[in-house]
Protein backbone atom coordinates (compact mmCIF):
# COMPACT_ATOMS: atom_id res chain seq x y z
CA UNK A 1 0.00 0.00 0.00
CA UNK A 2 1.38 3.65 -0.54
CA UNK A 3 -0.28 6.04 1.70
CA UNK A 4 -0.25 9.74 0.32
CA UNK A 5 -0.95 11.34 3.26
CA UNK A 6 -4.48 10.47 3.20
CA UNK A 7 -5.98 9.20 5.92
CA UNK A 8 -7.12 5.48 5.76
CA UNK A 9 -8.48 2.88 8.16
CA UNK A 10 -6.50 -0.21 8.47
CA UNK A 11 -9.61 -2.13 8.03
CA UNK A 12 -13.56 -2.22 7.66
CA UNK A 13 -14.23 -5.45 8.75
CA UNK A 14 -15.33 -5.45 12.68
CA UNK A 15 -14.30 -8.65 12.61
CA UNK A 16 -11.00 -7.47 12.45
CA UNK A 17 -10.85 -5.55 15.32
CA UNK A 18 -8.39 -6.18 17.71
CA UNK A 19 -6.19 -8.93 15.06
CA UNK A 20 -2.56 -8.28 15.01
CA UNK A 21 -1.55 -7.34 11.21
CA UNK A 22 2.23 -7.12 10.67
CA UNK A 23 3.56 -3.56 8.72
CA UNK A 24 6.39 -2.69 6.87
CA UNK A 25 7.02 1.12 6.81
CA UNK A 26 9.50 2.95 4.62
CA UNK A 27 10.20 4.98 1.35
CA UNK A 28 8.10 4.08 -1.59
CA UNK A 29 10.91 3.64 -4.02
CA UNK A 30 13.06 0.94 -1.62
CA UNK A 31 12.00 -2.80 -1.46
CA UNK A 32 10.03 -3.99 1.29
CA UNK A 33 12.84 -6.14 2.80
CA UNK A 34 15.27 -3.09 2.47
CA UNK A 35 16.90 -1.97 6.01
CA UNK A 36 15.00 1.07 5.85
CA UNK A 37 11.96 0.19 6.29
CA UNK A 38 10.26 -0.18 9.70
CA UNK A 39 8.51 -2.83 10.90
CA UNK A 40 5.47 -2.76 13.43
CA UNK A 41 2.56 -5.22 14.65
CA UNK A 42 -0.81 -3.86 15.58
CA UNK A 43 -4.45 -4.09 15.14
CA UNK A 44 -7.53 -1.81 14.18
CA UNK A 45 -9.06 -0.78 17.51
CA UNK A 46 -12.51 0.52 18.12
CA UNK A 47 -11.88 3.86 18.83
CA UNK A 48 -12.97 4.87 15.66
CA UNK A 49 -16.37 3.71 16.29
CA UNK A 50 -17.10 5.11 20.12
CA UNK A 51 -20.04 7.62 19.54
CA UNK A 52 -19.19 11.07 20.24
CA UNK A 53 -20.36 12.40 23.70
CA UNK A 54 -23.51 14.79 23.14
CA UNK A 55 -23.58 18.59 23.19
CA UNK A 56 -25.54 21.61 24.25
CA UNK A 57 -27.98 20.03 27.41
CA UNK A 58 -30.45 21.91 28.75
CA UNK A 59 -32.92 21.64 31.49
CA UNK A 60 -36.18 23.81 31.50
CA UNK A 61 -38.66 23.04 34.50
CA UNK A 62 -42.14 22.35 33.79
CA UNK A 63 -45.22 20.98 36.17
CA UNK A 64 -44.37 17.18 35.19
CA UNK A 65 -40.71 17.60 35.86
CA UNK A 66 -37.34 18.54 34.18
CA UNK A 67 -37.27 18.29 30.70
CA UNK A 68 -33.45 17.29 29.79
CA UNK A 69 -32.07 17.83 25.97
CA UNK A 70 -29.15 17.88 24.08
CA UNK A 71 -28.14 17.32 20.41
CA UNK A 72 -26.24 14.51 19.71
CA UNK A 73 -23.34 14.42 17.51
CA UNK A 74 -22.43 11.90 15.19
CA UNK A 75 -19.04 10.22 13.56
CA UNK A 76 -20.23 9.91 9.87
CA UNK A 77 -21.38 12.24 7.01
CA UNK A 78 -22.25 15.10 10.12
CA UNK A 79 -19.97 17.91 8.47
CA UNK A 80 -22.38 19.40 5.56
CA UNK A 81 -23.81 23.32 6.90
CA UNK A 82 -26.87 22.42 4.87
CA UNK A 83 -28.06 19.35 6.87
CA UNK A 84 -30.64 20.03 9.66
CA UNK A 85 -29.95 17.47 11.15
CA UNK A 86 -26.62 15.15 11.47
CA UNK A 87 -27.18 11.58 10.64
CA UNK A 88 -27.60 8.76 13.41
CA UNK A 89 -23.98 6.37 12.54
CA UNK A 90 -25.17 4.09 14.88
CA UNK A 91 -27.68 1.38 14.30
CA UNK A 92 -30.44 3.02 16.85
CA UNK A 93 -30.17 6.12 19.09
CA UNK A 94 -30.23 5.38 22.59
CA UNK A 95 -28.79 7.00 25.17
CA UNK A 96 -27.41 6.90 28.95
CA UNK A 97 -28.51 9.55 31.60
CA UNK A 98 -27.14 9.44 35.13
CA UNK A 99 -28.34 12.10 37.88
CA UNK A 100 -25.55 12.73 40.00
CA UNK A 101 -25.80 13.71 43.82
CA UNK A 102 -22.12 14.67 45.19
CA UNK A 103 -20.85 12.91 42.00
CA UNK A 104 -22.04 9.73 42.59
CA UNK A 105 -25.68 8.44 40.23
CA UNK A 106 -28.57 8.60 42.37
CA UNK A 107 -30.64 7.21 39.16
CA UNK A 108 -29.15 6.35 35.71
CA UNK A 109 -32.25 5.91 32.44
CA UNK A 110 -32.26 4.92 29.41
CA UNK A 111 -33.81 6.65 26.30
CA UNK A 112 -33.96 6.49 22.40
CA UNK A 113 -34.41 10.05 22.11
CA UNK A 114 -31.99 13.10 22.68
CA UNK A 115 -34.24 13.88 25.44
CA UNK A 116 -35.97 12.89 28.77
CA UNK A 117 -38.61 13.97 31.49
CA UNK A 118 -37.04 14.28 35.10
CA UNK A 119 -41.04 13.51 36.53
CA UNK A 120 -41.33 16.21 39.60
CA UNK A 121 -41.81 12.95 41.98
CA UNK A 122 -38.37 11.55 41.09
CA UNK A 123 -36.74 14.10 41.75
CA UNK A 124 -38.36 14.76 44.85
CA UNK A 125 -37.34 11.51 45.64
CA UNK A 126 -33.80 11.89 44.95
CA UNK A 127 -32.75 14.66 46.25
CA UNK A 128 -35.98 15.54 48.74
CA UNK A 129 -36.45 19.01 47.38
CA UNK A 130 -36.80 21.19 43.66
CA UNK A 131 -33.20 21.79 42.50
CA UNK A 132 -32.22 24.98 40.91
CA UNK A 133 -29.15 23.07 38.96
CA UNK A 134 -28.23 19.32 38.37
CA UNK A 135 -25.24 17.07 37.86
CA UNK A 136 -25.75 14.96 34.73
CA UNK A 137 -24.01 12.38 32.72
CA UNK A 138 -24.88 11.87 29.30
CA UNK A 139 -23.44 9.49 26.87
CA UNK A 140 -25.22 7.79 23.96
CA UNK A 141 -24.94 4.00 23.39
CA UNK A 142 -23.25 1.99 20.59
CA UNK A 143 -24.72 -1.43 19.96
CA UNK A 144 -20.95 -2.88 18.60
CA UNK A 145 -18.80 -0.49 21.18
CA UNK A 146 -21.11 -0.14 24.26
CA UNK A 147 -20.86 3.13 25.84
CA UNK A 148 -19.74 6.49 23.99
CA UNK A 149 -17.60 9.45 25.21
CA UNK A 150 -19.65 11.09 28.21
CA UNK A 151 -20.36 14.59 28.25
CA UNK A 152 -20.52 15.61 31.70
CA UNK A 153 -21.56 18.86 34.19
CA UNK A 154 -23.49 20.71 36.07
CA UNK A 155 -26.35 22.90 34.39
CA UNK A 156 -29.07 25.33 35.38
CA UNK A 157 -32.73 24.38 35.62
CA UNK A 158 -34.35 27.38 34.29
Amino acid sequence: VVLDGAAITLTSDIAEIGVARRYRVGPVRRDVGDPTMAEFVTGASAAALVPLAPVRPKALRSSAGIALSWIRRTRLDGDSWEIAEVPVSEDGERYEISVLSSGAPVRTVATTQPSWLYPAAQEIADFGAVQGDIDLVIAQMSAVVGRGREWRGRIAVR
